[in-house]
């Protein structure tokens, strides 16, 4: 299978006064194209710095991360802004839906900030995933369930090669924390790879692969 994230030897270490805080160490790790994996663990055991890192949103750690056959340390932080628009989508907690743009708006953000918006592609997710009546309803006027679902497709909007979930379930009660895992198995489905963290055991175990971060490292579960 082609991998979409190579990490070999991974550590990141904060300062706080005069000590260093090690929060990941030595860690490998790699997700394939199609892949479902998720990442279990306490909260500060460094599963979300180890999101940042992957989606390039932090570029401070030792070690080697490679995206897309890419190695991120050679690339200029425009290349890397221009790589995380492009191929990395991110869903969220909370959705951040804009208030006041309808749910088809909010889908077709991120292919407006590319100058390729194209209200079509938007509406052809929303039919993709059974949500074309709520299109042109604002966030006010959908359920909590359906603007996570909103937000996953948004994040899905420029077709990145990589989504990266960070505790998408976290608000949501049992069955529309299954509607989105089932959104996030099918987005697999369409060849993304797919990263998840959460702290709901269940829900990890709908993965392909489950792993647990404790003590700065990865243990391989499933």
């Amino acid at each position: 299978m082609d991998k979409v994230v190579e990490i070999s030897a991974l550590s990141k270490a904060y300062t706080q006064g005069h000590e260093q805080i090690l929060v990941l160490e030595e860690l490998n790790f790699h997700i394939a194209k199609g892949e479902f994996v998720s990442i279990v663990g306490p909260s500060g055991s460094g599963k979300s710095t180890f999101l940042n890192l992957v989606g390039l949103l932090d570029d401070v750690y030792s070690g080697e991360i490679r995206l897309f056959g890419r190695k991120l340390e050679d690339l200029s932080e425009g290349e890397k802004a221009a790589l995380r628009l492009k191929n990395v989508g991110f869903v969220f907690q909370f959705d951040s839906l804009l208030p006041e743009f309808t749910v088809l708006e909010n889908i077709e953000m991120p292919a407006r900030v590319l100058g390729q918006t194209d209200p079509g592609r938007g509406l052809e997710l929303l039919r993709r995933f059974g949500l074309e009546a709520i299109a042109h309803k604002f966030p006010m006027e959908i359920s909590g369930g359906e603007k996570q679902r909103a937000a996953m497709l948004r994040a899905l909007r420029n077709s990145p090669a990589l989504l990266i979930a960070d505790e998408p379930t976290g608000n949501l009660d049992r069955h529309n924390s299954g509607v989105i895992l089932d959104d996030l198995r099918r987005a697999a489905g369409t060849g993304a790879a797919v990263l998840m963290v959460t702290h709901n055991e269940e829900a990890a175990r709908r993965a392909d692969r489950v792993l647990r971060m404790a003590g700065g490292k990865l243990e391989e579960l499933k």
